[in-house]
């Protein structure tokens, strides 16, 4: 029923997580329908990426374990523009070495770039092309290796980070900083801002962010 092994059982209930009742000694383990539900909630939480540790925390409150998801997915994202930030830099080392060029020598941290109406245009058309659901266009932005990406990674993208957010209200502010532009979009629950790194007039990296804060 829970897809999970006894001895797993067993150990969540040494943890303090889970209850079972023996009528004796020798007698089978039971669990009652709420133990049950609760298996079926760490089972969910751990495969969100939750520890042990945090579970035990969150498990009696509903309101405690989104407020902890919240908090996991801002860290992964976080997370995941740091790593989209390192994988710029390779793509820039990758273009010194086609060209010939000394890597230990080039400076790394001011790629030439378009000047700023060029990455603003292309950051903006890259959000409204997501917005609309219009992915197929969206390829002829990205960098080479980016435009691999087969149109189910944005349908997934959607599906799994946007439309959970709620029913889409407006575009917010859109910010530059130096080849980035920020994309904030406002919907019924969460803003979601979407960042885009362009580089000789594509797109080289791309995330997205969730935030509370309608200023921030």
């Amino acid at each position: 029923m829970l897809d999970m092994t006894p001895r797993t059982i067993r150990y969540y209930e040494e943890r303090g997580l889970v209850k079972t009742v023996r009528e004796s000694k020798t007698a089978q383990r039971r669990l009652d329908k709420d133990n049950i539900e609760r298996l079926r909630n760490i089972r969910f939480l751990r495969m969100i990426g939750l520890s042990l540790d945090e579970i035990s925390g969150v498990i009696d409150s509903k309101e405690k374990a989104a407020d902890l998801i919240f908090t996991k997915t801002a860290e992964l994202s976080a997370e995941l523009c740091s790593l989209n930030e390192r994988a710029a830099i390779l793509r820039r080392v990758l273009a010194i070495v086609e060209k010939g060029g000394d890597i230990y020598s080039a400076d790394l941290s001011a790629p030439h770039t378009e000047d700023e109406a060029e990455i603003r245009r292309i950051g903006a058309e890259c959000t409204r092309l997501l917005l609309e659901r219009r992915f197929s266009e969206i390829n002829q932005y990205l960098a080479a290796d980016m435009n691999k990406l087969p149109p189910s990674v944005y349908e997934s993208l959607w599906d799994n980070h946007i439309r959970p957010c709620g029913k889409f209200i407006s575009i917010g502010e859109q910010t530059l900083d130096g080849n980035k532009v920020k994309n904030r979009l406002h919907f019924e629950k969460l803003d979601v801002i979407v960042k885009i790194e362009v580089i000789d007039g594509v797109v080289t990296g791309s995330m997205l962010q969730y935030s509370k804060e309608k200023g921030t």
